[in-house]
């Protein structure tokens, strides 16, 4: 028992000491089996229950409403446009206080959105489990040849969430391509606004090795798009997903 007690007590201090609130920056899956006829299980049971109590406030922690369920398919949807255009829009609002230039594009992975988000009250937790990944924000400089390569890719996948950017898949291929009201031009340089794990390759985006300049924000996207739902709640805005046939597959 003594061991027991001792290495939960030792976590839990770790976690909070020096802390006058509890903050939730990150949650890692683990598990403790506890047995309701143990003593000793029981007492770490008591010891766990006072900071559980806390973090399942913050979870609870309404961020915003939403008018619409917010759902993800293909070649476009309501989630991963709302997703997209909240990140693209929390990234430029950090390189304008940078006096940098500003993202282009917004290039998000149908794989990277976890669940839905449901009408009515977003809470923290539901944006945990919408991105349960640490990761940070990027941007990146990518030549007119390397920016088609992540063209082709959302063609021939069939669609991904994309904020800045719309296109018609016929084919396989990207036809129609415009990048903010502007017809893509392969002889310019466009600035894309993603995760790390896919600025490194991740789900096969090769398409983003060897950019012009990469530019680490180093904000999580998840805080970003916490940060954003706070701000239009304050407001006295709601969330409106929708589709908006951004990507259009014939």
């Amino acid at each position: 028992m003594f061991k027991k007690s001792l290495i939960v007590t030792a976590l839990i201090t770790q976690l909070f000491a020096c802390q006058s609130s509890v903050k939730v920056s990150s949650i890692q899956p683990s598990s403790i089996q506890i047995n309701a006829n143990s003593a000793e299980d029981e007492a770490i049971k008591n010891l766990i229950e006072p900071y559980k109590s806390v973090l399942d406030n913050e979870m609870n922690e309404v961020l915003v409403k939403s008018s619409a369920e917010a759902v993800k398919g293909q070649p476009e949807s309501s989630l991963g446009n709302l997703i997209a255009d909240i990140t693209l829009h929390q990234c430029n609002q950090i390189l304008q206080k940078k006096n940098l230039p500003l993202a282009d594009i917004c290039m998000l992975n149908n794989g990277g959105l976890r669940t839905s988000l449901p009408q009515g009250n977003i809470t923290v937790g539901k944006i945990f489990e919408l991105m349960p990944f640490e990761n940070d924000m990027v941007v990146l400089t990518l030549s007119g040849s390397k920016t088609r390569g992540l063209m082709n890719y959302i063609a021939k996948s069939n669609g991904q969430p994309v904020s800045g950017l719309s296109m018609n898949i016929i084919n396989e291929k990207p036809k129609q391509v415009m990048i903010g009201e502007q017809e893509f031009d392969s002889l310019k340089t466009y600035r894309i606004v993603t995760t790390d794990y896919l600025a490194s390759g991740g789900d096969k985006m090769r398409f983003f090795s060897e950019p012009i300049s990469y530019q680490p924000l180093n904000t999580k996207l998840r805080d970003a798009i916490m940060n954003y739902m706070r701000a239009e709640n304050n407001k006295g805005n709601m969330l409106n997903p929708k589709t908006d046939g951004r990507i259009k597959s014939n």
